[in-house]
């Protein structure tokens, strides 16, 4: 296995730099690269803290399938660029929290379609997590620092025994908010008189900390950190006296399972036979009303759905996914909120987003299944001041 440092998109005149390691995670080889050289056979890219970001989201328990819209939808206020130009990667949840690794779409997709590559995943998130701030130095220059939530932000080169500016700025604001950390922990060579200018300056205590190196990182530190090619995690296969002790309850379970899945077998038939069937007749109905395009269930459908909300608006009708209509659903849910708790709504795209103040666990659980018995889609994020709700129609109602 390979890990190759990158600092974007791979390059004919900027050479990586690469180690090999064992199935240990010991270093046998190093060297530098450009793209087009880098050793043969796997590769984990390491992407550079300037690249990717590293953000500490307070996320709900939820279905991974939705995880990632909510994901966006929390991180909607605080990325710096369109939605469409960013790739995020989300870690394994932990403690209530969810890290989210942020970087630009273009340099990722980049990567990714080399096919030696199966990992990328960010150079903060190999690091280990600390319960004060960390200042880390990263091999080409620059560096980061990584929060006790497991959060980390770039900072660049400052001048000698000066503090980086992006750093003066994340301390001024924590403090602001009442969190500065306690300590910041300099994980690279710093003379005492150094840290003693950055405590002056800064007004919180800067200490020692062991150095660090992006290549030092442990394969099992690698494997848990966020991975923007999504790769599954693998599980170990039982030792040979595991399966000597449970063997006979698993042969039971072996046969429970396999009578159960016959059923399945039958009811999935039966149900996949129904779901074509409809799924024809839907594309029929497209292609019978001339809809361009119309070649799968799902476009078909939703041509439909803009075929319909065309011709009542030109009869001066409303279509259901109007602001007004997708309003009124939604209002007998929102009544049952305490006065005050909506604090703004804006409409875009076919749906309500609703940015509401503190709403505790059990309300926002009773609101969500009163919109989906209204035919409502309802997507909901905790923010710094409640919680942000997006609202569409369900694809059932249309």
């Amino acid at each position: 296995m390979h890990y190759v440092y990158v600092t974007g998109t791979p390059h004919p005149d900027r050479a990586d730099p690469w180690v090999r390691v064992d199935a240990r995670g010991t270093i046998v080889e190093r060297g530098e690269a450009v793209g087009a050289k880098w050793p043969a056979g796997d590769v984990v890219v390491v992407l550079a803290a300037a690249q990717a970001r590293l953000v500490a989201l307070d996320m709900p328990p939820m279905s991974r399938d939705r995880l990632e819209r909510a994901v966006r939808l929390a991180l909607d206020d605080t990325l710096a660029s369109d939605a469409d130009d960013t790739a995020i990667a989300i870690g394994e949840p932990a403690r209530g929290k969810v890290l989210v690794a942020v970087a630009e779409k273009a340099i990722v997709e980049n990567l990714a379609r080399r096919s030696d590559v199966v990992r990328i995943v960010p150079e903060a998130a190999l690091t280990p997590l600390a319960s004060d701030w960390t200042w880390y130095r990263s091999p080409l220059g620059g560096g980061f620092v990584r929060r006790d939530d497991g959060s980390a932000f770039a900072v660049g080169d400052a001048g000698a025994g000066a503090l980086a500016p992006e750093l003066s700025l994340a301390l001024a604001q924590a403090a602001r908010a009442s969190a500065a950390p306690s300590a910041i922990r300099c994980a690279f060579a710093c003379e005492a008189s150094e840290r003693s200018r950055f405590t002056h300056d800064a007004g919180v205590t800067f200490a020692p900390a062991a150095p660090w190196r992006w290549d030092g990182a442990t394969p099992s530190v690698v494997a848990a950190a966020p991975d923007f090619m999504r790769s599954g995690a693998r599980a170990s296969a039982p030792t040979q006296a595991a399966w000597k002790s449970f063997r006979p309850a698993l042969i039971l379970a072996g046969l429970a399972l396999a009578v159960h899945l016959g059923g399945l077998a039958v009811t999935w038939g039966l149900l996949a036979f129904e779901n074509a069937r409809l799924s024809r007749a839907i594309v029929s109905e497209a292609a019978a009303a001339q809809l361009p395009d119309a070649n799968t269930p799902q476009v078909a459908l939703a041509a439909i759905a803009r075929q319909n909300a065309s011709r009542r608006h030109a009869v001066g009708h409303l279509a259901s996914s109007d602001a007004l209509p997708l309003l009124a659903r939604a209002s007998s849910s929102m009544q049952a909120l305490p006065p005050g708790t909506l604090r703004a709504a804006h409409f875009s795209g076919d749906a309500w987003t609703f940015e509401l103040g503190p709403v505790d666990r059990d309300a926002q659980t009773r609101l969500s299944r009163a919109l989906a018995g209204a035919g409502l889609d309802a997507l909901a994020v905790p923010t710094s001041g409640g919680v942000r709700m997006r609202v569409a129609l369900a694809p059932t109602a249309r």
